[in-house]
């Protein structure tokens, strides 16, 4: 049997745009066939939730940046105006072309006979300057001359006897010397310097109008009793004039 169920009291009301059946104003689904009866509102808006931060349009971020690039620019040239004529020297080295510069004497004051001074300067790594003297030869120094004045930046040094890692160890090896480096005015400009014990290494320099270059012996690797210092290679480096 079965028991009797409760009528449900007719609704009236907007009819359901799907099936027709009149719904309960309050309703959101039709009670017949689930059709929502109230549409949804399409949402055009593009902007940023509340808390949410605008993106960024990509070229917009390429201005930006843009902009800071031609900022730090503005402002290495203007402190080079403002430092004086040396701070802008130092803003010409620094975006100044580099030429290869080729010293027309070397000199040392002692020298192995079969490994001279002018080996450290012949363009050929397996060739090299030895002081002819054991242990770090401390004092000991190497010169290079230029044939007129040359606004100096750099220097290449290959320490040992070759680039080679096999090679370069068969003698003992540069590690502290002081750099002196006399302009066409007879000014010394003198620092002291240190190398790592192996590999081709810059040591950057910008003297104006060098017109000689005197590596000072100070320390070395490797030194001992059967080992004289050695470097395979120096190359110069200066501005170029055009």
């Amino acid at each position: 049997m079965r028991t009797a169920t409760h009528t449900p009291a007719p609704e009236n009301g907007t009819p359901c745009p799907a099936c027709g059946t009149p719904n309960h104003q309050h309703r959101n689904f039709c009670r017949s066939c689930a059709t929502p009866l109230t549409p949804r509102r399409e949402d055009n808006a593009t902007g940023p939730y509340a808390g949410q931060r605008p993106p960024l349009h990509r070229d917009r971020k390429r201005w930006i940046a843009r902009a800071l690039v031609a900022a730090a620019v503005v402002a290495v040239v203007v402190g080079g105006v403002i430092g004086g004529p040396p701070a802008a020297r130092a803003v010409q080295d620094h975006f100044a072309k580099r030429v290869a510069v080729h010293p027309t004497a070397w000199s040392a004051s002692h020298e192995d006979p079969q490994h001279k001074a002018g080996l450290a300067g012949d363009s050929y790594s397996n060739t090299w300057w030895g002081t002819g003297y054991a242990e770090d030869a401390a004092g000991t120094y190497l010169e290079a001359t230029f044939g007129q004045p040359t606004d100096l930046l750099a220097l290449l040094i290959t320490p040992g006897t070759s680039k080679r890692q096999g090679q370069q160890s068969e003698q003992a090896r540069p590690q502290e010397f002081d750099l002196v480096v006399t302009d066409s005015s007879g000014k010394q400009h003198t620092s002291h310097r240190s190398l790592n014990d192996g590999g081709v290494q810059r040591v950057d320099v910008r003297v104006r109008d060098a017109v000689s270059v005197r590596i000072i012996l100070r320390s070395a690797f490797g030194a001992a009793k059967d080992k004289q210092v050695a470097i395979a290679e120096v190359e110069f480096f200066a501005r170029s004039k055009n």
